[in-house]
């Protein structure tokens, strides 16, 4: 295979899905890679969740129909699909044939099960963090629907603290279905040692570590939608003051998700009593 096939290759080969509940650390992870000489990672697009669950809605409905009267069976249609995908990777990765592409929308953890059928070759990273601190974070969002309401998630703790829940189960799930291909990293293991995780990272993309990952702040990137968020936070060094952020919302975990805290290793939150007992 040319260089150039091996850019635009619809199995998927150098790309990278990162997801998981938005306020989770996905734009503090791609301001750690970013500097990384072999790996490409911009804002979000948007663009794989929505494209891998229009390819799954075509597979489930209009398969038959697709199959009877145009003769294109289900691999003719994944291969179309995901040749759409790959083709909007295909100028940065084209620009260098050793380079990695990071695609970070937070939401692609929603469907890195389809991704990882549609592209063969693809890897995931699936980043989680303490969901009382994320809960606490949704909760200083302004996020509103087409009707001017604000969203559920960011507006009642309990709906924020479901909203993590229910995004972290989907990505575990993902994690069992694409084993050996997702690789777990944790915002808190970013902010307190971050040298092993970023290597665990790049050893998991099949890269080597580079000292430059640490050494982000102040360097110029262009934060759009929702990554201006972050302002001006991550545009600074690496900090533990958001960790244990949503102490207080402690005693209104359920104990569902209580048992997903303790699988995720978070146990109590710092500065917060453990109230009830935890039921696996």
């Amino acid at each position: 295979m040319s260089e150039d096939d091996a850019a635009s290759s619809p199995d998927g080969a150098r790309l990278v899905f990162a997801g998981g509940c938005p306020r989770s650390g996905l734009t503090l992870l791609r301001r750690l890679v970013e500097p990384h000489s072999r790996i490409h990672c911009g804002p979000d697009t948007g663009l794989p969740p929505s494209i891998a669950m229009q390819w799954q809605a075509f597979a489930s409905q209009l398969g038959a129909l697709h199959a009877s009267d145009f003769h294109l069976q289900a691999e003719d249609m994944r291969h179309a699909m995901a040749e759409l995908l790959t083709g909007l990777f295909e100028t940065p990765l084209a620009a260098d044939p050793r380079q990695v592409l990071i695609e970070k929308t937070s939401l692609n953890v929603a469907a890195f099960e389809q991704l990882g059928r549609m592209l063969p070759g693809a890897k995931f990273i699936h980043v989680v963090r303490d969901g009382r601190d994320v809960a606490a974070s949704l909760l200083e969002r302004d996020w509103r629907d087409a009707n001017g309401q604000a969203h559920p998630h960011v507006s009642r703790p309990d709906a924020a603290l479901k909203y993590w829940g229910d995004l972290t189960g989907i990505g575990l799930r993902a994690e069992r279905a694409l084993a050996g291909r997702i690789h777990r990293v944790r915002y808190e293991d970013l902010v307190k040692r971050p040298k092993p995780t970023l290597t665990e990272l790049t050893d998991f993309l099949g890269l080597k570590y580079e000292p430059a990952m640490l050494h982000f702040a102040g360097r110029p990137v262009e934060l759009k939608g929702m990554e201006r968020d972050s302002l001006p936070l991550i545009n600074k060094a690496l900090t533990q003051r958001r960790i244990g952020a949503g102490a207080a919302l402690d005693g209104q975990v359920t104990p569902e998700l209580r048992a997903r805290l303790d699988a995720l290793g978070y146990g109590v939150a710092p500065g917060a009593k453990r109230r009830g007992k935890v039921r696996g």
